[in-house]
């Protein structure tokens, strides 16, 4: 959990700015070299960015996110929750239909598109020293009204989560998402926006451990709170995948099914923001169906084409627009 070993990683293309074509000739490339394209954490330009604002933010840098706000609202409100809503889109896309975002949470915290998520709380003596105190993080994390996402999506993608309360596993909390849990997660690095952050004091998960899983710090959280040993404390301690994404990313992690699965609320769930059809009264366990839905979602890509390499640059090498696949 020590900060002090949290980087952030972000590359960028750039193109120069005049291309002259002559009949014949080899094209002429001229004048200042202009950033076209840039990456950080993986999906954001292709699910997070609305199309036409795709250019404006391929543009920026991370830092320059630190004053430019207008893109935050894709963050707090992303387009990929509409079609997780049965209220708005959900029936557009079936694939989709296991995942639900949390629309009664604990029977009042509504994070769909458009609704306060956590904003009720502000101001609240019961944010006192959790990220979501105003002398804390709170202006930051609670911005406004009707953005509810603004407590998970947001941070995630610009600055890290920090190993501060109400960011613990539910484990231990008795119920109260705002006590004190089990920490899983501190790849917090405030400078910049946009960039994949890797807490390199995690050690990584061998690759033979029987917990070991391509759905990264999702499948962490789902041991803290399921599986013995890692469920009976609410001590620090390393969890099998802690070192998956978004805390970095191992080539085996299926960042498709990550993002979907944190757009549609696990990670508030995670954090004792359970799904809809918990009830603390009568339910039996917060795992609920919901819960597994998310949990258990696939997108039926469930690994790699072809076998990573054991030599730099590891990844497998791209197909050929001429290779014929089987």
């Amino acid at each position: 959990m020590d900060g002090n070993y949290v980087i952030g990683v972000w590359a960028s293309a750039s193109r120069q700015a005049i291309k002259t074509l002559t009949n014949g000739a080899t094209p002429n490339h001229s004048g200042d070299w202009v950033q076209v394209s840039r990456l950080g954490m993986p999906l954001t330009n292709e699910a997070v960015i609305a199309v036409g604002d795709k250019d404006y933010w391929n543009r920026l840098t991370p830092y320059d996110e630190l004053t430019e706000t207008t893109l935050d609202n894709y963050f707090f409100n992303p387009e990929l929750g509409l079609y997780m809503d049965d209220d708005l889109f959900g029936g557009a896309v079936p694939a989709f239909s296991p995942l639900r975002i949390q629309q009664k949470s604990l029977g009042s915290f509504d994070f769909t598109n458009g609704a306060d998520g956590l904003y009720g709380l502000k101001g609240n003596a019961a944010l006192a020293g959790t990220a979501l105190d105003d002398a804390v993080f709170g202006t930051l994390l609670l911005p406004g009204p009707g953005k509810p996402r603004s407590v998970d999506l947001w941070p995630a993608f610009h600055t890290g989560v920090p190993n501060v309360i109400p960011y613990q596993l539910a484990t231990g909390k008795g119920g109260n998402p705002l006590a004190a849990g089990k920490p899983f997660v501190n790849n917090f690095l405030p400078n910049g926006g946009d960039m994949l952050r890797l807490n390199m004091a995690v050690p990584p998960t061998p690759r033979d451990d029987p917990n070991f899983s391509p759905l990264g710090l999702i499948q962490a959280a789902a041991i803290g709170l399921t599986v013995a040993p890692f469920n009976s404390t609410k001590n620090l301690e390393f969890i099998p995948n802690m070192d998956g994404f978004p805390n970095g990313r191992r080539l085996e992690d299926d960042v498709t099914r990550i993002e979907l699965q944190a757009v549609a609320g696990v990670v508030l769930a995670a954090v004792g923001l359970w799904y809809d059809d918990y009830n603390p009264g009568t339910s039996a366990s917060p795992v609920t169906p919901k819960l597994l839905n998310v949990l258990t979602f696939t997108t039926g890509v469930d690994k790699n084409d072809k076998p990573f390499q054991k030599t730099f640059p590891y990844m497998a090498m791209p197909w050929g627009g001429t290779e014929i696949r089987q």
